[in-house]
């Protein structure tokens, strides 16, 4: 109730702008919830009771509320919102001045109140979807059957593959609504701005689910259609992100990264892409892949990722017999022109010429590396375990 009232106060506040009368707002039990004389919130107002009962605009003028309480000349007009009267606009004054404005401010207040009720519609399903994501993706207790009657009640189809899509922006939406210096509201619509650009650059569809995770994070749940729509999806994922790292610039979000799971059948698995994308973000942030946009579609990051990925065991096993390289005096700089020459891929004097030295100095380095390691580098499937086996070391 107290909400209400606030809500009809500031109705008062907003009507007073436009109108030269001052006017009160009651309920559908005839209390005044909203009035230009603040006082007067609270009381009963019974001329609003017969208003309401007859669904008629009334005019009181100063004989017919001469035995009334609590009554000001003016006219009354029942409000109306979906063909329902949910209260009654009193508008205080001459009721023959105030009859030609009655209409049009009723129809003001009637405006302010449907935009009011739809926006606070639109945030409560925002916040549902947000609750709703947060139970797949992050509760462990999940099941599928109150997944798919979750899915049921918000009108969302559970069985089609999806793959899960993070967006992490930092702290960059908070310093955004500080340097904006706007109302409260702000940060709401910002919210939805960003959505409405997020679901534009990766081409909106009717399934998509994208919603705030946390103020830090953004998941958009991709539907996958079939396998040449993923592949083709995945093709275009990078420059997608790419422009929409663009796009959150004009929201002063600067600091962001993007990472994309596997697909998965039905949204109680999707989970797991989250978790996926999570483990991107993680790995490839502490590697300094740049730009910040990963997936395992992308060879450079799975590349990269591979040493991370081993077993404990085979990572011990693969440190033991390179131990004396490790161990060797010029280990830092062996090890960094050979990641180098890898880097280039295998060219001799394209890695000479990035080392600033001579071409015939690498490859005696090489050749000492093979002589330590007994690796035969011109195997690329032993060069390629040796770039592994120093990648887990750094």
């Amino acid at each position: 109730m107290e909400r209400f009232v606030q809500f009809a106060q500031r109705t008062v506040k907003a009507v007073s702008k436009i109108s030269p009368f001052p006017i009160s707002l009651s309920d559908k039990r005839g209390y005044i919830i909203g009035d230009t004389n603040a006082e007067r919130i609270g009381t009963l107002h019974t001329p609003s009771i017969e208003v309401i009962k007859e669904n008629r605009t009334i005019l009181f003028d100063n004989d017919k509320i001469s035995s009334m309480t609590n009554v000001l000349p003016g006219v009354a007009v029942p409000l109306h919102l979906d063909s329902q009267t949910i209260g009654v606009l009193g508008i205080i004054g001459n009721p023959l001045e105030v009859k030609p404005y009655a209409e049009l401010i009723k129809k003001y207040v009637e405006m302010i109140w449907q935009e009011t009720i739809h926006t606070h519609i639109e945030d409560l399903e925002a916040k549902t979807l947000e609750s709703f994501v947060q139970y797949i993706l992050l509760d462990g207790n999940r099941h599928k059957e109150r997944v798919a009657h979750y899915c049921k009640v918000l009108q969302i189809e559970e069985g089609i593959q999806r793959l899960c899509i993070v967006i992490n922006i930092g702290d960059s939406l908070l310093k955004s609504i500080q340097m904006d210096k706007r109302q409260a509201y702000s940060l709401d619509y910002l919210k939805k701005e960003i959505l409405a650009c997020i679901r534009k650059t990766y081409n909106n569809d009717l399934h998509h689910i994208c919603t705030f995770l946390n103020p830090e994070k953004i998941i958009l749940l991709k539907p996958i259609t079939d396998d040449t729509v993923f592949h083709q999806f995945m093709a275009e994922f990078k420059n997608k992100s790419v422009l929409l790292i663009k796009r959150l610039h004009d929201y002063n979000i600067h600091t962001v990264s993007i990472a994309a799971g596997y697909k998965y059948d039905a949204l109680h698995l999707l989970y797991q892409s989250y978790q996926e994308a999570e483990v991107l973000v993680e790995f490839a942030s502490r590697l300094s892949i740049e730009p910040a946009i990963y997936s395992y579609y992308d060879w450079n990051v799975l590349m990269q990722l591979i040493p991370y990925q081993l077993n404990s065991q085979i990572q011990s096993k693969l440190n033991g017999r390179v131990e004396p390289f490790f161990a060797h005096d010029d280990f830092m700089e062996l090890s960094y022109n050979f990641i180098v020459y890898c880097d280039s891929n295998l060219n001799i004097s394209r890695a000479a010429k990035s080392l600033f030295i001579h071409r015939n100095t690498l490859i005696y380095r090489l050749k000492k590396i093979e002589s330590i390691t007994m690796l035969d580098l011109g195997c690329f499937e032993q060069g390629m375990l040796l770039y592994i086996i120093i990648k887990m070391k750094e």
